[in-house]
């Protein structure tokens, strides 16, 4: 469903060029959820947005599909912010309904399933409150179902629940990897936090400082359903999370020691 073929970002920049990422290449399986981790710098956002079209590819390609992705977003894509991007002035139906109704589905069509998507989200009884009314997770639940009501075939995730207190983060991992599990969407998720990497993905990608390159690519062959508290206590998961840091704590330290020179 997404294949990046040799990518490469430079930026002009008053100092110069700069390179976010340099000759990256990984494919997505339709219905698979991947991770992507890196030390700070390493070029996780920049992919994230040359693949939804927000940015333009200085070399290589990106594939969605059978669509090579150029001059615009797709269509079929979902992208849920590190932030929620709410709407302050509506409230948590008007916004879970906004997708529908920027695409001229019938009013009472739009109601009916923004209701539904708030409960599939553990709203119900919230559809009349307004962002500021709610806490960050419930916030973070709208968001999410503002992005699944349309049904992306891709969702893309910048670090969705790295704002969220420990509780509240595992809670949302869970209920994501439930709604998964329904809609089967193809996930591309970035993260800084291994533990969380492992316990949602079906593989971990591992990128260099940068200029991010892939270094590693890792299956994760732990069973589904999962819980994401419980199986931090698996055997299999510790032996993963050892093999996948080692990789992994070589390059934050190299981006920590570069960052400290500047």
């Amino acid at each position: 469903m997404i294949t990046v073929e040799r990518v490469t970002q430079t930026f002009e920049t008053p100092a110069g060029e700069f390179t976010a990422v340099r000759d990256v290449s990984f494919r997505v399986s339709a219905g698979r959820f991947v991770s992507l981790v890196g030390p700070s710098g390493c070029g996780k956002t920049t992919l994230l947005g040359m693949i939804a079209g927000l940015l333009p590819v200085s070399a290589g390609r990106i594939v969605l599909g059978d669509r090579p992705v150029s001059g615009g977003v797709p269509p079929d894509i979902g992208y849920l912010f590190q932030r929620d991007a709410l709407l302050p002035w509506k409230t948590a139906l008007q916004n879970v309904a906004l997708p529908l109704t920027i695409r001229g589905r019938p009013a009472g069509e739009t109601r009916a399933r923004a209701v539904e998507w708030l409960r599939r989200v553990g709203l119900a009884g919230f559809e009349s409150y307004y962002p500021h009314q709610l806490s960050g997770g419930m916030r973070k639940r709208v968001s999410l179902a503002t992005t699944l009501i349309y049904g992306p075939s891709v969702l893309l995730m910048d670090e969705p629940f790295s704002a969220l207190d420990v509780q509240t983060r595992n809670l949302m991992e869970n209920e994501l990897l439930e709604l998964w599990a329904e809609t089967r969407n193809t996930v591309l998720f970035i993260t800084h936090d291994l533990e969380e990497a492992i316990a949602l993905s079906d593989e971990v990608i591992v990128l260099t400082a940068g200029p991010g390159r892939v270094k590693a690519s890792y299956p994760i062959p732990l069973p589904r359903p999962r819980n994401v508290i419980e199986i931090r206590f698996r055997e299999e998961f510790t032996r993963l999370y050892e093999q996948i840091w080692k990789d992994l704590r070589d390059e934050v330290q190299a981006s920590y020691a570069r960052a400290t020179r500047l």
